[in-house]
């Protein structure tokens, strides 16, 4: 399963990211409050210096632009970061009156602690602590939303599938905008098909899709059309489940979008079932031979990459074995009446 993290979500640059600051601002104070209360104006500019770091953080996710200079992307992931923590816990951190500084503190946190390899659970459980104070507040709508999703993320990495579902159930009644309540629907799905609830699965990718207008497709869409290939297939339908890629390609022809680094895969073997499912589109569909072959042992080493992977009690490891079975069977059918002709 694929979640969506937060991009630059509180950073008023990263308007064209997830969940765009402007929506959760609160009002800037005025010469006057900041002459009576010279701690609230610290802490208007240590969040402003935060938020820098932060949007530093997510255009460090770009490889692209660091490869000529050969800087090391994850030690400047860190170290900004850790700067953004720094000017957090300036502002009062976890004690902060200021709701803002504990929404981000919450999402400095889990960032540290997702990011690791492997996660750390410590940092990532302080991060739920400090995101419930922001979430069971009085905030406003838009930052209170931006909690819970925090929070269904940070449950997600730790593998609480329950209080996961609960918080973005709790993100979904706070949200009024059509393509963020599509990203929450289609994370919820993804929380559901962990838990082994296809058919809520299912029916929420599909709210996700009905949330969406054609011009947002792109964005938002083609990710919730692979969650909802995953979901089709393990319900037992792999021709609907092709077709959803194929329509997923429509709109992404190079499956950029669920490689973009605001995605990652819960648990992470799940990658290997995507690629499996995408390579296996991809030989059903081309009329180029060599490729057809190559995109079936592409397919036949993603299933062979989930089983070797996925734990002993992995609820749709049966499934993959037979989805490899049928793979293989299918590439020699194919491949041998291609060479017949």
């Amino acid at each position: 399963m694929k979640r969506r993290g937060l991009r630059a979500a509180f950073v008023a640059l990263a308007v064209a990211f997830v969940m765009p600051a402007p929506r959760e601002a609160l009002a800037a104070p005025s010469v006057w409050t900041q002459a009576r209360d010279p701690a609230a104006a610290s802490r208007v500019t240590l969040l402003e210096e935060a938020d820098q770091f932060l949007l530093k953080h997510d255009l460090a996710q770009s490889e692209s632009l660091f490869d000529a200079t050969g800087v090391d992307l994850l030690r400047m992931r860190d170290v900004y970061l850790l700067e953004a923590l720094k000017r957090l816990e300036q502002a009062g951190g976890a004690e902060s009156p200021d709701p803002r500084v504990r929404l981000r503190l919450g999402h400095v946190l889990r960032r540290l602690g997702q990011d690791r390899k492997p996660p750390n659970p410590g940092r990532i459980e302080e991060a739920i602590r400090v995101l419930l104070t922001v979430a069971h507040g009085s905030a406003p709508p838009a930052i209170t939303t931006s909690a819970w999703n925090e929070l269904a993320i940070a449950y997600a990495v730790l593998g609480k599938r329950d209080q996961e579902v609960h918080a973005y159930g709790e993100a979904l009644a706070h949200e009024p905008l059509g393509h963020h309540r599509a990203v929450l629907f289609a994370n919820r799905a993804e929380s559901y098909m962990g838990m082994g609830r296809l058919d809520d699965a299912i029916q929420g990718y599909r709210q996700a899709l009905r949330s969406l207008l054609p011009i947002e497709m792109f964005q938002y869409g083609v990710t919730a059309l692979w969650g909802l290939a995953v979901a089709t297939d393990r319900d037992g339908d792999l021709d609907g489940a092709l077709a959803s890629i194929a329509l997923a390609r429509a709109y992404d022809r190079d499956d950029r979008k669920i490689h973009e680094p605001s995605w990652f895969f819960s648990p992470p073997h799940d990658e290997a079932w995507y690629d499996a499912l995408g390579a296996w589109s991809t030989a059903r569909s081309t009329d180029l031979g060599a490729v057809r072959a190559e995109a079936y042992t592409r397919a036949i080493e993603g299933w062979e990459a989930y089983l070797e992977r996925a734990p002993d009690d992995d609820r749709w490891a049966p499934l993959g074995r037979v989805r490899l079975d049928a793979c293989k069977k299918e590439r020699d059918r194919v491949l041998s009446a291609a060479r017949r002709r």
